[in-house]
């Protein structure tokens, strides 16, 4: 179960998240239709005041409903939130931080012990749906036809006829990071075996081939998000002293400094930080970087990535030509910011460009609960892709 995370009361520094900062203030007072009762591990907590502390530790209470602008618009400065209310089925009154609730629908999560499908489950379903209707010559009708039709008319001229739709996304297969020497990969070791493991709907055609196609639905792209589990320990961290392989290259091959690395989480919330002053452009090799890069992204498979704002999807194969060439060739400076954007943050971001992508690396905490890093993400944007199809 995923737990409210600071950015999810903190809406006015990271304004997608206005709603949920809203929610958590709206929930007290029971404004807007909602319950003063919040989900948490422990069971259900009925809140009764709130109270936030800010950057410059300064700590309001918030008990009445005509609070609501003021706490709204002092948002960008939280750094933590506390409920005071009762467990359900008790007196005695409590206090619990913002991360002891749980992410559930109405803060964008799912349900309390459900298997609420996410948006790009769903749109995976649909889409291979849309396939199936096409090769079977039924009405291609409903979300995404145009551009499931595209699709299918392109491979039968290129590839041939299609005789199955294979729906793969619920395998998971695993992309662990991996080092090779002094050259940090994504496992399998060459970019052109990626395609099969990343597949998420499988086309088969009569020749026997398959083509791969790799759903992704939203604004949020990411090529890869290994844990960090064999990378950094806690421990380490906490004494500065990183001793696992993969995670010495790793900062190396991005030219971050270990000691300012661990500073980060160490000093995470407990002291002013001036993360910012110590971020900037790096030197490092450009070539380990590409190398990494294919491993990364992977080829010899389409992508499929469908808007969330409409039923458009954008479409274009990843040739292990532009994955060896162009896709990966970095053409920019690599900056590294610790703290991420505002220096205030659990994570360090790596941001760098070719000309078809802008890369973000982010070694990171997913959970609301813990500061140490969990994950390593590679979040992109597509820039220049002449061969990419919006349906």
């Amino acid at each position: 179960m995923t737990q409210l995370a600071i950015k999810h009361i903190a809406g006015g520094k990271f304004k997608t998240y206005i709603p949920t900062t809203e929610k958590f203030f709206d929930k007290v007072f029971k404004l807007n239709n909602t319950s003063h009762d919040f989900a948490t591990k422990e069971g259900i907590f009925t809140a009764k005041s709130l109270s936030i502390l800010y950057e410059n530790k300064e700590k309001i209470n918030y008990t009445k409903v005509s609070q609501r602008k003021s706490y709204i618009e002092k948002s960008k400065n939280a750094v933590e939130g506390y409920l005071t209310g009762v467990m359900k089925g008790s007196k005695a009154s409590k206090t619990i931080k913002h991360s002891a609730i749980i992410k559930t629908e109405e803060f964008g999560g799912q349900p309390v012990g459900s298997k609420k499908e996410s948006k790009g489950t769903v749109f995976e379903r649909e889409f291979a749906r849309r396939l199936n209707e096409c090769i079977n010559g039924k009405k291609c009708v409903g979300k995404y036809h145009k551009s499931a039709g595209h699709l299918v008319e392109q491979l039968e001229k290129n590839i041939g006829p299609i005789v199955k739709i294979d729906p793969l996304g619920g395998q998971n297969k695993s992309r662990p990071l991996e080092v090779q020497g002094k050259q940090l990969y994504i496992a399998p070791h060459t970019h052109q075996q990626h395609g099969v493991v990343l597949t998420d709907i499988d086309i088969v055609h009569k020749n026997g081939e398959r083509t791969h196609l790799s759903a992704k639905f939203g604004g949020t792209l990411t090529f890869m998000n290994p844990g960090a589990k064999t990378l950094f320990e806690p421990n380490d961290i906490k004494k500065n002293d990183i001793n696992k392989i993969k995670g010495k290259i790793l900062l190396e091959t991005f030219g971050i400094k270990e000691d300012i690395f661990c500073d980060v989480f160490n000093r995470f919330r407990k002291v002013e930080t001036q993360n910012t002053k110590k971020s900037g452009t790096v030197k490092v090799d450009k070539i380990k970087i590409k190398n990494f890069l294919k491993t990364a992204m992977g080829s010899d498979y389409w992508m499929v990535h469908a808007h969330d704002t409409s039923e458009k999807v954008d479409i274009w194969r990843m040739n292990p030509i532009d994955v060896d060439g162009k896709y990966t060739t970095i053409t920019s400076d690599v900056t590294v910011l610790y703290g991420g954007r505002t220096g205030q943050g659990k994570r360090v971001n790596v941001e760098f460009s070719s000309s078809a992508f802008d890369f973000i690396l982010n070694i990171r905490s997913k959970s609301g609960g813990l500061i140490y890093p969990t994950h390593v993400m590679l979040d992109y944007k597509t820039k220049l892709i002449p061969t990419k199809h919006t349906i």
